[in-house]
């Protein structure tokens, strides 16, 4: 079995400086032409979807507010631009967001799902994923999980090391199965890449062929493909290409002759869909390059895509007062009622605010902008805002991928959480979820006195 020379490694370079800022004045003032669903009123009003803020949030508590008809405009735009390549499949991850009115929505929309674990496989059931629309991928899983995907006949299940390969022949002859596995290996080594050589995830390439040259005589499984997942918030076609060029590679170098691998799981790790946007590039670009990148190969494949924070990223608004200001060596700052135990602190990732009310008459000034937790974290650095947000309060964007999954109750409350349905927001976790939770872990509720 041919083996592929590993590129030299680098550092990981820090994000583009203009990526964490804020937006622009302009960008802000005229909002829909970078966010379309979200507009202004003729007295500067910020409006979603066309529903006045007032009408979603009254400012007494934050919000974090899905929209699950943007998730599936998302979707389809991504989708539209790969097919006109290839044979494409779109599975949505769910570990971006459990939201039942997400997942459901994407179901009914067409596309499947991707899971890493029992507890996503049952959720993703009970959201109506079929079996076949599942796409699996974790570098090991409990007996039971591996069990349930190989008995339901899971769509296509993830294998990225000899150990877990050998689980699933074990089990798969346990059951009689054949199941349909991707050889999840690690194409990129450079400047960038999401995952270095040694990670947890995937083979490198020093063994990367042996691993599919062993499944591949696997009496047990059936290998219908490769899988890489290299990249992280990426808005760079360029970085795209050599992800899928180096996994084209290695399919070209591992298929068996006469027989080349009829699939290629692209993975996820897109930018939020209104910042790639904003860099210039559209789905059509990403989707080109992997064209071109997979020219290597006899034939063109079927794709998978996997794209988490290109789906949900933009798909939710933020709702918070400002609790605070303060100025601290030369630097404004105002702190967020919104706080990091919902968005994640980062250092590559920025929520982005927007003013609710645009006043002619403001004053703008340069403000950072964080929580009012003990700890080094900032939604957003230099963010150009009118210095009426203080009192007015903000809308916060790029708060949907992974925020209400990785939300933790620590500090301060959590927002509510809900969806925008028809025009009306519907609450789906609020302080009495929150209470019950509290109590269950801690023994008390979030708003009893101490005694």
């Amino acid at each position: 079995m041919a083996t592929t020379r590993r590129p030299s490694p680098g550092r990981h370079p820090a994000p583009p400086a203009d990526k964490l800022r804020g937006l622009h004045r302009h960008e802000l003032e005229e909002i829909s032409g970078l966010v379309p669903y979200l507009g202004r009123t003729g007295d500067g009003a910020l409006t979603v979807q066309g529903v006045h803020h007032a009408e979603i949030w009254d400012g007494d508590a934050p919000w974090l507010l899905y929209l699950p008809q943007r998730a599936v405009d998302n979707a389809h735009s991504l989708h539209t631009a790969f097919r006109r390549h290839f044979d494409t499949s779109l599975h949505f991850p769910l570990k971006s967001c459990y939201l039942p009115a997400i997942g459901t929505a994407l179901r009914a929309a067409g596309y499947g799902v991707e899971v890493m674990s029992g507890l996503e496989w049952r959720l993703a059931r009970r959201f109506g994923f079929t079996p076949g629309q599942v796409v699996a991928n974790s570098p090991a899983r409990s007996a039971p999980h591996r069990g349930e995907l190989i008995a339901a006949d899971a769509g296509l299940i993830g294998v990225d090391s000899l150990e877990e390969l050998e689980r699933v022949e074990a089990e798969a002859e346990r059951q009689g199965a054949r199941p349909r596995i991707a050889v999840r290996i690690n194409p990129l080594d450079e400047p960038g890449a999401f995952f270095s050589a040694g990670s947890k995830l995937g083979a490198d390439l020093d063994g990367a062929a042996d691993l599919v040259g062993r499944a591949l005589a696997s009496p047990r499984c059936e290998v219908v493909g490769l899988h890489a997942h290299q990249l992280r918030h990426c808005t760079d076609p360029e970085m795209f290409r050599r992800m899928v060029r180096g996994l084209a590679e290695v399919a070209a170098a591992t298929a068996p002759r006469g027989r080349p691998f009829r699939l290629l799981n692209l993975g996820g790790g897109l930018e939020s869909r209104f910042l790639l946007e904003r860099a210039g590039h559209t789905p059509a670009d990403f989707a080109e390059v992997a064209r071109e990148a997979l020219d290597v190969l006899p034939e063109l494949p079927a794709v998978v895509l996997e794209p988490g924070r290109f789906l949900v990223g933009d798909a939710a608004v933020g709702f918070s007062a400002v609790t605070g200001r303060k100025r601290n060596s030369g630097s404004n700052w105002l702190i967020s009622e919104l706080s990091s135990n919902v968005l994640i602190p980062l250092p590559e990732l920025a929520y982005h605010p927007v003013p609710l009310a645009l006043d002619p008459a403001s004053d703008w000034d340069d403000f950072h902008v964080g929580d009012a937790t003990c700890a080094p974290s900032h939604l957003c650095r230099s963010a150009t805002l009118p210095v009426t947000v203080e009192q007015d309060g903000m809308a916060v964007l790029n708060c949907g991928a992974y925020t209400s999954v990785y939300a933790e109750l620590w500090a301060f409350a959590l927002p509510r959480i809900g969806v925008l349905e028809d025009g009306v927001p519907r609450e789906l976790f609020g302080p009495r979820e929150e209470a019950d939770m509290f109590r269950a872990l801690y023994g008390s509720e979030p708003g009893e006195e101490t005694r």
